[in-house]
């Protein structure tokens, strides 16, 4: 507050307030600006603060940031070291470590390495007849596989590959990314708390877990893996865009970060449309509560059929005896999520103030909405940042809740929330104003007690020694290098076949990468061999899919992982019509499988 009179003298100016000599009055005396003491010395402070703390404070703050990121990698590649003893493997045994689909997609990696030029390498990506017989298929179109494409063409232009070999260039990069993951998190409570304390906390949060917020130890691959972190940089993009008085050209600027970012993340996992429509969701909820300004504007830009199936069956809502939607419901991991989540949530303090702040800004969301959709003035304010979060972390709890390999969406992001509602100004401004200082000392305490309590347990996770042991599918992936054709093709579970078509580079019926509705049918026709057909039929079969080699699992003739029903056979027998009521008297007479009589 600046109060600006004339003064006749200086000694009366002195008195009152402090004083600036402006310009010589009319009669002669000089012209004094008057300022209240109380708003100078209040100016004095901003400026200080804007010139040397806010920096520190910064400054501060992005370290903390970069150095959790680089310890939650640092632990993500021991642990990864430690559990497979990886850095002593053989080659092949490192590449049966790579599971399931995650071998696929580093077989392709390994592919680009190999071809003779760069050039080459993306024609026979394009032109694709090995993963699939009897088919052509462009791999760039069908799978989500730019990264390995782009990481095998930085290996090759790069001077590292003397002193670093191609494995350990992929998975670094892997868990690098996993780095800018915290630190993505770690940003958006920031900027949802206005304090790096709360980035702090999420962080730490984050890394003690592990378990329920992220895989990347045994599956390095994944495309969540390498998609998350640039969900997360959107998330913290969008909140940023969406924080009141947010300049025009910093508007711009954060645009584009998430354009950026949501580019990379579809560009990495094939599920991205789904992830992206939640989104849209929550926009749209925003918009139609009145919360988020009309001056910003959000841009968003036959083969998931067996998503829409799966969905459908789960609940209640289509028929449960399609092959492809009964072998996601017998899979665990899309099941409930299990009630020890919660446990583990609330052993490291976690789950108490997420739900805390949920049901708090629940209860502002709801009356703010009521304000804002009646004619009456609202006194109270929810800030679109806020509210986007809090929607955000609402319909991917509620996605994880539904099926569990979902929760690894919420959980990361429940770090962040959670750590807004400890150190949040929205929070603690309900309660008395005396109480805002916990806003700071909470933290503090919860991190002192975090590391009290989990510190040796990390340690102690970190230091454990185990190794790789799978000395049959080395045996099995030995031999079909050695006795079978280059051009031989093989049959078998997708799972199985994702390792030899990495280890071996020989030609495959099917494989994990289940998003082709033709793939499926032929994934169905193959995986025969364990129904109850006869051997002529499954012989015919497998010719016309162009098998010349089958490989036949005990593990899948004689499973016990699935409880009756769920067992693969039995979906089989399901979906086949061989048993229920729909069942013929000609079927009912083959009781013997063709696989078991093979083994």
């Amino acid at each position: 507050m600046e109060v600006r009179r004339r003064a006749k003298a200086w000694p009366e100016c002195r008195r009152k307030a402090v004083c600036r000599e402006l310009s010589p009055g009319r009669d002669g005396t000089a012209e004094y600006m008057l300022e209240d003491r109380g708003q100078f010395w209040i100016d004095l402070r901003l400026g200080f603060r804007a010139l040397w703390v806010q920096p520190v404070v910064i400054t501060t703050g992005l370290t903390l940031a970069v150095t959790l990121g680089i310890f939650h990698a640092w632990c993500a590649n021991v642990i990864h070291e430690n559990l497979l003893w990886f850095s002593n493997l053989k080659e092949v045994e490192r590449e049966i470590s790579f599971r399931t689909e995650c071998g696929l997609y580093y077989s392709y990696y390994k592919q680009m390495l190999k071809a003779p030029s760069i050039q080459q390498g993306l024609i026979e990506l394009v032109s694709d007849n090995l993963t699939e017989s009897r088919r052509t298929i462009n791999l760039l179109q069908r799978m989500n596989i730019y990264q390995e494409v782009f990481l095998s063409v930085l290996y090759r232009v790069l001077p590292i590959q003397e002193y670093l070999e191609p494995v350990y260039f992929y998975i670094y990069t892997v868990f690098a990314l996993q780095a800018v993951y915290v630190i993505a998190l770690f940003i958006t409570s920031w900027l949802l708390s206005g304090s790096w304390l709360a980035g702090a906390l999420t962080g730490v949060w984050y890394i003690l877990n592990r378990v329920d917020t992220t895989r990347v130890e045994f599956t390095v691959s994944l495309r969540e893996n390498w998609s998350l972190p640039f969900f997360a940089l959107q998330v913290a993009a969008i909140t940023c865009y969406l924080r009141p008085q947010l300049k025009p050209i910093h508007q711009r600027v954060v645009l584009w970060l998430i354009f950026l970012s949501t580019f990379c993340f579809c560009l990495m996992w094939q599920f991205n449309q789904f992830i992206l429509f939640v989104q849209a969701l929550v926009i749209f909820a925003l918009d139609g509560l009145d919360l988020i300004t009309h001056k910003q504007k959000v841009l968003w830009l036959q083969s998931d059929e067996h998503i829409f199936k799966f969905i459908k069956a789960k609940f209640g809502l289509g028929a449960t005896r399609d092959f492809d939607a009964s072998l996601y419901l017998c899979e665990e991991a899309f099941g409930l999520l299990p009630l020890d989540t919660f446990e583990r949530l609330a052993g490291t303090l976690l789950l108490y103030p997420y739900v805390s702040a949920l049901g708090v800004l629940l209860l502002l969301l709801a009356l703010v909405s009521l304000g804002n959709l009646s004619s009456e003035e609202v006194t109270i304010r929810l800030r679109p940042d806020v509210a986007y979060n809090l929607l955000h972390t609402i319909c991917f709890g509620l996605l994880a809740l539904s099926t569990m390999r979902m929760k690894y969406l919420w959980t990361g992001h429940m770090c962040a929330f959670a750590a807004y509602g400890v150190c949040g100004r929205e929070v603690w401004e309900l309660c008395l104003k005396v109480l805002r200082l916990i806003r700071y000392t909470v933290p503090i305490v919860i991190l002192a007690f975090l590391y009290y309590k989990f510190w040796p347990k990390l340690t102690e996770e970190i230091s454990e020694l185990r190794e790789f042991y799978d000395p049959d599918t080395v045996e099995l992936m030995t031999w079909i290098s050695a006795k079978t054709p280059k051009s031989a093709v093989f049959a078998g579970s997708m799972q199985l076949l994702a390792g030899i078509k990495l280890c071996t580079g020989r030609v495959l019926t099917n494989h994990p990468h289940y998003e082709d509705k033709a793939l499926r049918e032929r994934t169905r026709q193959v995986y025969q061999i364990y129904a109850r057909q006869s051997p002529e039929e499954v012989h015919r079969i497998l010719r016309a899919a162009g098998a010349d080699y089958v490989v036949l699992e005990d593990s899948i003739c004689y499973e016990r992982r699935h409880r009756r029903g769920c067992r693969l056979r039995d979906l089989l027998d399901l979906a086949n019509g061989h048993v229920g009521k729909e069942a013929t008297a000609t079927f009912s007479l083959i009781s013997h499988r063709m696989a078991h009589a093979s083994v």
